[in-house]
């Protein structure tokens, strides 16, 4: 009795001087998108009956996000190692907590735990709260100067130069005046000079159908780096210079399950493509069921094809060389790896480097044979030169000889 007396005493000192617990907690995100590197805050509001001496405030963070600061009703509050501990007035108060995202992707924060404490520590209460927020990060967009251009554009006005001849402002060619033609587009200067009336053809302005094809069969890591991060900044960029430039942009990722967004245009639509890459990831599956389970409208026939892949696995390639052999317009943006492989450690290893090396190039050049630029694009570069070595390979194409 006599050692277990000043236990009890503590335990019944504690049940008189117990605080009373947090009436109500809610918890809101400031904004629900952001771009890497900002900063978001979560505001925890709670309504308290009493003051309470001691607050802890646990949020478990996911993967690329974590902790900045935080304020009660605008006072500094401490974080230690990812809890928030303050002393809550009596009634309402508000909990600011400023959130670091430094990685793209979807984030949810599934619960708030809040454990208030007695005067003395003996007695705790917590309340779960199952808030189910949801944060979309989104990776920066790199300036793109030059964009390619599709061989065949669609009826809707853009940006791009149709081979087509019709109502424009550049320069096509010159021919005789013909019943039916339109008086404006008579050039009086050839007129005065030939004798007889000659029109100005010239080029529509038109725009064209994009559809970015990601690989998610497979991919290369190392550390923190990943092929498929590589893949899902550079759709970003080339999904905002295209709607710049009024194109319909479309998504395909071909994987298991396969996703898809048909083409389309504005804002909203340039979101949800957004919105679907930062559900990206790589999931394992072993059967495929091919690109018969594409419906037809996500591929519009006279559609740019960008694949994004390492050309890791067979079935990307076999799909890729579906997509070319049904006539689309195809450009591959193939995703180095030579940053992510180690150093041969003997010479059985080279050999084998060396092999697998050569096997590769033998997938390229069958692409390439088929008219399409596979142009590498590496961890260290910028993504620009991608997009001006594919440009380049498929303007020399338009100038080969037949």
């Amino acid at each position: 009795m006599a050692i277990g007396a000043p236990f009890l005493v503590l335990v019944g000192v504690g049940s008189l001087t117990e605080q009373a617990p947090v009436l109500a907690v809610s918890a809101a995100l400031n904004r629900r998108r952001a771009l890497e590197g900002e900063r978001v805050t979560l505001v925890i509001s709670m309504q308290t009956a009493r003051p309470i001496r001691r607050t802890d405030v646990l949020i478990p963070l996911p993967d690329g996000v974590q902790f900045i600061d935080a304020n009660l009703n605008g006072e500094p509050a401490v974080i230690d190692e990812g809890v928030v501990v303050t002393s809550l007035p009596a009634g309402s108060s508000t909990i600011e907590i400023g959130l670091h995202c430094f990685h793209w992707g979807t984030y949810r924060f599934d619960r708030v735990d809040v454990r208030s404490r007695s005067v003395i520590g003996t007695h705790a209460r917590s309340i779960r709260v199952g808030a189910v927020l949801q944060l979309k990060v989104f990776p920066p967009a790199a300036v793109l100067r030059r964009l390619l251009e599709p061989i065949e554009t669609r009826l809707g006005f853009g940006d791009l130069v149709s081979r087509a001849r019709g109502a424009g402002f550049e320069y096509a060619d010159l021919r005789a005046f013909v019943p039916g033609d339109d008086p404006r587009s008579i050039n009086w200067r050839v007129t005065a000079r030939v004798g007889e009336p000659w029109i100005t053809e010239r080029h529509p302005e038109r725009s064209a159908d994009v559809v970015f094809m990601l690989d998610t069969f497979a991919e290369a890591r190392r550390g923190v780096d990943q092929t498929l991060d590589l893949a899902v900044r550079a759709v970003t960029s080339l999904t905002e210079a295209h709607g710049r430039r009024l194109d319909r942009v479309g998504l395909l990722a071909f994987g298991e399950p396969v996703r898809w967004l048909q083409p389309g245009m504005g804002d909203r639509h340039r979101y949800r493509v957004l919105d679907t890459l930062m559900e990206s990831r790589l999931v394992w599956q072993q059967y495929w069921r091919g690109l018969g389970a594409v419906p037809r409208r996500s591929l519009p026939a006279n559609a740019l094809i960008i694949a994004l892949s390492p050309l890791l696995d067979d079935r990307a390639v076999r799909a890729l060389a579906d997509v070319r052999g049904r006539g689309f317009d195809l450009a591959i943006i193939e995703l180095e790896l030579h940053d992510y492989l180690p150093a041969p450690r003997d010479d059985i290893d080279a050999i084998a480097r060396r092999i697998w090396s050569l096997e590769r190039d033998h997938i390229r050049h069958r692409f390439e044979r088929q008219g399409v630029v596979v142009a590498p694009w590496s961890v260290g570069d910028p993504f620009p030169n991608a997009i001006l070595y594919a440009d380049s390979f498929r303007r020399r194409l338009l100038r080969a000889r037949v």
